[in-house]
C-alpha cells in the first residue's frame, strides 16, 4: 500500500541518519524523568499529555470487479534501474530527514567532531537526493547545496545553485531564487567556468576518460581551481586530448575543431615481384650409380675369369698325365688364381651392394620428389595457362542438333 512503502523509506533513510542519536546530544540536553522516590516535599507533577499518534489513513477497499494492485508493469531492461514512482508525500518525508541529519551534522560540527558531521552531512545530500527524486521539488536543490558546500565540495554546490536560478521562476519560491542566485555569485569566485565549442556537434567530452558530457554545451562547466585532462571524441574523427588549467573565478571558452580520420584508397597497382625466379631443382646424380654397375660388372667378369683359370689348373693339378714339375707349377697358379677370383668376386657383392643401396636411398626419393614439386619453386601464377569462360552444350531437337556456347 502507498502508506506502507513510504514508512519504509523514511525508515530506512532515518537509521541511516540516525544511527546514534543518544551519542550526538550532549549530557545537559537530555532530559530525565523525576523519581517517584525521591526526598520532594510535593508531588510530582504529571506529565503533559502527548498528543496522539496519526493513525495511517485506511485504505478504501476496491470494488469488487477491479483489482486491488496496480497491474503489473513491464521489467525494465537489463542493466537499466527500475523506474522511479513519484511520490510528493513520501519526497516531503525524505527531506524532512535531510533537514534532521543536517541539524545533526551542524551539532557535531560545533562539538568538534568533524568526522561524525561528515557522515552526517553525507547522508544529508543522500535523503534530498532521494527527495528530489521523488517529487522534483527544484527548491530542495538550494538545500542540498548548502549541505554541499559545508562538505567542501564547492563546485558541485554551485552547479546545484545554478540549477534554482535556471529553473522557471513559476518552480521557485522567490525567496529561494534570491538566495541561490547571492550564493552563486559568491561561489562563482572560487571556482571556475569552462566552456567547449567542439565541431563537431555531438562529441563525446570525458574527463579522465569518465564522459561528463556531449557538445554543445547548454551550460559551461563548472570545476575546482586545478589543471584538468579531457578527452574528446566523436565517430569519424580522431581522438585529441586537451589539458586546461581552471583559476579561480575564471571563465573561458575553447574552441576546437576535431580532426576526420582520413581513409587512405590506394589506387596504385600491386608491386612487380621482380625477384629472379629460383632455379628449378638439380636432378639427382647417376654418376654413383654408373661408377657402381661398372664396378660390379667388372669384378664379375674378373672373378669368372680367374675362377675358371683356376678350375684349369686343378684339373691339370689332378691329371695323371702330368709330371712332377707342371702339377707344382699348376697348384702354384691354381691357389693364386683361386684367391684372385674370390677376392674379386667379394668386390663384387660390395659393388652390388652400394649400388643398389644409393639407387633406392638415394636416387629414387631425389627422383620422386622432383616428379612431385617442380611447379613450387619454377612455376610463376603468370605462368599458368587462361582458361575460356566459354562453355559448349549440345542441344537435340526432334528435327535437328547442334552445338550452343555461352
Amino acid at each position: 500500500m502507498p502508506w506502507g512503502r513510504g514508512l519504509a523509506v523514511v525508515a530506512s533513510v532515518s537509521l541511516a541518519v540516525f544511527a546514534s542519536p543518544v551519542l550526538a546530544q550532549p549530557d545537559d540536553e537530555i532530559e530525565m524523568e523525576p523519581d517517584a522516590g525521591s526526598g520532594s516535599g510535593s508531588a510530582p507533577k504529571p506529565p503533559a499529555p502527548k498528543p496522539p499518534a496519526p493513525k495511517p489513513p485506511t485504505p478504501v477497499p476496491a470494488p469488487a470487479d477491479k483489482p486491488v494492485d496496480p497491474p503489473a508493469t513491464d521489467p525494465p531492461p537489463d542493466g537499466q534501474p527500475p523506474p522511479v514512482v513519484k511520490d510528493p508525500k513520501l519526497a516531503k518525508k525524505v527531506a524532512t530527514t535531510a533537514v534532521q541529519a543536517t541539524q545533526k551534522g551542524d551539532l557535531l560540527t560545533r562539538q568538534k567532531k568533524p568526522d561524525d558531521a561528515k557522515l552526517s552531512y553525507e547522508a544529508a545530500v543522500t535523503a534530498y537526493l532521494k527527495a528530489i527524486e521523488l517529487g522534483d521539488d527544484v527548491n530542495l536543490y538550494y538545500d542540498l547545496a548548502i549541505v554541499e558546500e559545508k562538505l567542501g565540495k564547492l563546485d558541485v554546490a554551485a552547479t546545484h545553485w545554478r540549477v534554482v536560478t535556471k529553473a522557471p521562476p513559476a518552480n521557485v519560491r522567490p525567496d529561494i531564487l534570491k538566495k541561490a542566485t547571492a550564493k552563486f555569485d559568491e561561489v562563482s569566485t572560487k571556482v571556475g567556468l569552462l566552456t567547449f565549442v567542439v565541431k563537431p556537434d555531438g562529441a563525446t567530452i570525458s574527463l579522465d576518460n569518465v564522459e561528463i558530457a556531449k557538445s554543445p554545451l547548454a551550460l559551461p562547466l563548472i570545476l575546482m581551481p586545478n589543471t584538468y585532462k579531457f578527452q574528446l571524441a566523436a565517430d569519424g574523427y580522431q581522438l585529441k586530448d586537451i589539458e586546461v588549467t581552471v583559476e579561480a573565478g575564471s571563465e573561458s571558452e575553447r574552441g576546437i575543431d576535431l580532426e576526420p580520420i582520413k581513409i587512405v584508397i590506394d589506387t596504385r597497382p600491386p608491386p612487380v615481384d621482380d625477384t629472379p625466379r629460383p632455379p628449378p631443382p638439380t636432378p639427382p646424380s647417376k654418376l654413383p650409380l654408373i661408377v657402381g654397375a661398372s664396378a660390379t660388372v667388372g669384378f664379375l667378369a674378373v672373378s669368372t675369369i680367374t675362377g675358371l683359370v683356376a678350375m684349369g689348373k686343378h684339373s691339370k693339378f689332378t691329371a695323371a698325365e702330368t709330371s712332377n714339375f707342371d702339377r707344382e707349377l699348376a697348384a702354384y697358379d691354381g691357389k693364386n688364381f683361386a684367391r684372385v677370383a674370390d677376392v674379386a668376386l667379394v668386390a663384387t657383392v660390395a659393388a652390388a651392394g652400394f649400388t643398389a643401396s644409393w639407387y633406392f636411398f638415394k636416387y629414387r626419393p631425389a627422383q620422386r620428389k622432383l616428379r612431385v614439386e617442380p611447379a613450387r619453386t619454377s612455376r610463376n601464377p603468370s605462368d599458368e595457362p587462361q582458361r575460356t569462360k566459354a562453355s559448349v552444350l549440345p542441344w537435340v531437337k526432334a528435327d535437328g542438333g547442334g552445338l550452343s556456347f555461352g
